[in-house]
């Protein structure tokens, strides 16, 4: 079980659920939950390859980045030894080719965006992660592109999906960058050029503070426009206005360490809860 355990940790289970979980509101939303296209064999198939593809870019990025986890996070499987390289690299080669087996099942729209995001991932990991911002918006590309593939699936990218598409992206953007910050020091060591590294912990919290400020604003368009239900949408994205507030206030204050590793995890929360926003947001339009 130690070893089952380590392999499951690796894969970072909750930011792979929280993918497939995405693809499959994604394209509920864009097909107004008709999931019109897509049998229900197709659309396991999906959410199953996106958690794959998911766990590969965690995989490979912990293997790339060993040394400098055994600065920034001794704890996790690789470092810690309760799995080791091989192991993980097989593991990694059997995730990636399981969701490209399951993306081929389903559509040349869900392989092309499979391939894209494999390679993508994989590139970051190699060479663009020490990039700094660049790196950083990549993997905000990486996860806002289920909203576009769920649009294109759909017949078309449209509506409230590029909203969201958008604020995933500014979002993710300021969660990469604050994510800098507890990692400073290993990766300043290594020559990882993040904005933390760049330009201080305080300018990398403002900048991640801009970044979501921008992205909960970005919210109200689609109520302006009545792209979505007002009596479930508004106090949803009136509560995550008020999280995501009052989170800037808490890392503006307190850009420490300990504080921003509490922070990146708080995030993913407010991140889940923009989703059932649009989720239900979008019931009955």
């Amino acid at each position: 079980m130690g070893r089952l355990g380590a392999a499951v940790e690796i894969t970072r289970p909750v930011n792979s659920l929280m993918v497939s979980f995405a693809i499959v509101l994604a394209l509920g939303i864009a097909s107004r939950w008709s999931f019109e296209g897509l049998t229900p064999l197709e659309l396991v198939a999906v959410s199953v390859a996106g958690y794959c593809l998911s766990s590969v870019a965690m995989i490979t990025n912990d293997l790339i980045d060993l040394e400098i986890d055994k600065v920034n996070a001794p704890n996790r499987p690789l470092p810690a030894g309760r799995i080791s390289r091989s192991e993980a690299a097989l593991l990694s080669v059997l995730l990636a080719a399981t969701g490209l087996i399951l993306a081929a099942y389903v559509d040349f729209i869900t392989l092309a965006f499979y391939l894209a995001g494999l390679i993508l991932s994989l590139m970051y990991n190699r060479f663009l992660k020490r990039t700094g911002l660049p790196g950083n918006i990549v993997v905000a590309a990486l996860v806002s592109a289920p909203f576009i593939y769920a649009s294109l699936e759909a017949g078309g990218v449209k509506g409230p999906m590029l909203v969201f598409s958008a604020m995933v992206f500014l979002a993710v953007l300021g969660r990469e960058v604050a994510k800098g910050v507890p990692d400073v020091e290993g990766d300043r060591a290594a020559g990882v050029k993040t904005v933390a590294v760049s330009l201080g912990e305080r300018a990398a919290v403002v900048i991640a503070s801009i970044l979501y400020l921008a992205s909960s604003a970005l919210g109200y368009i689609p109520l302006v426009y009545g792209l979505v239900n007002p009596l479930l949408y508004t106090p949803l994205i009136a509560l995550l206005t008020i999280l995501v507030v009052r989170e800037v206030i808490l890392i503006v204050r307190n850009p420490s360490r300990d504080n921003v590793l509490a922070h990146k995890n708080r995030v993913l929360g407010y991140m889940l809860l923009g989703l059932v926003a649009f989720a239900l947001g979008t019931l009955g339009i």
